[in-house]
């Protein structure tokens, strides 16, 4: 069924201070956790927020665009953590094998979080009903911490500490070696995982790595 939505679409959605904005997408966030999607009303949310029905519908415009601002900025929460780590990823350091180890336990860390259990949970149940919303998600958040990747990757390989063909598919492969485990460790994310366990796995996808793309002696 459509989502309810204000006559003009993107050109009615009108500024809301930031503290606001951030109180109505948490809000959001708590009930299409709980609800589901198609039982979570505006006015809930509007009821959760301490806003208005209108002012949600003014600045969103539809329901549907509520949950995509809501799973983006949940996104741009989880990666914030991420980010410094990535950022300390330094290809002239002698010890930079620790530090990128250190930066595939913290990206690891962040997809057993009960924040990024809830939302990867709420986009399968979402990608059925809107197929563009994963790279809505994508484009606003998992793309910025891609990109950061890619170029520590790039200038890995220019300093010719790893053998660098193609950077950006070197970071998806990265990410996707450091957490192929964990989905099944953590049954789809409805049993934690032990520190022990974690690190052992995130380390063992870090070492496959390493193994694959690690520069060689000629």
């Amino acid at each position: 069924m459509a989502s309810t939505q204000v006559a003009g679409g993107e050109a009615t959605r009108r500024r809301l201070r930031p503290d606001k904005r951030e109180a109505i997408l948490r809000a959001a966030g708590e009930i299409f956790d709980i609800e589901g999607y198609e039982r979570t009303s505006i006015d809930a949310v509007a009821a959760k927020s301490g806003v208005s029905k209108p002012t949600i519908y003014n600045h969103f415009g539809s329901k549907e665009q509520l949950f995509r601002d809501h799973v983006a900025f949940t996104a741009q929460v989880i990666n914030a953590r991420t980010s410094a780590a990535v950022h300390e990823i330094d290809p002239d350091c002698v010890q930079w094998r620790e530090v990128l180890r250190h930066a595939a336990l913290q990206l690891a860390e962040c997809q057993r979080s009960d924040c990024s259990i809830s939302l990867n949970r709420q986009l399968h149940a979402a990608v059925g009903r809107d197929p563009e919303v994963y790279q809505y998600v994508l484009d606003n958040a998992a793309g910025p911490i891609l990109a950061m990747l890619a170029d520590k990757f790039a200038r890995l390989g220019e300093t010719g500490r790893l053998d660098v063909a193609d950077p950006d598919l070197t970071a998806r492969q990265f990410l996707a070696l450091i957490s192929a485990e964990l989905p099944e460790m953590s049954r789809l994310g409805t049993v934690a995982i032990d520190d022990e366990s974690f690190t052992r796995a995130v380390d063992a996808g870090y070492e496959t790595f390493l193994r694959a793309f690690a520069s060689r002696p000629p």
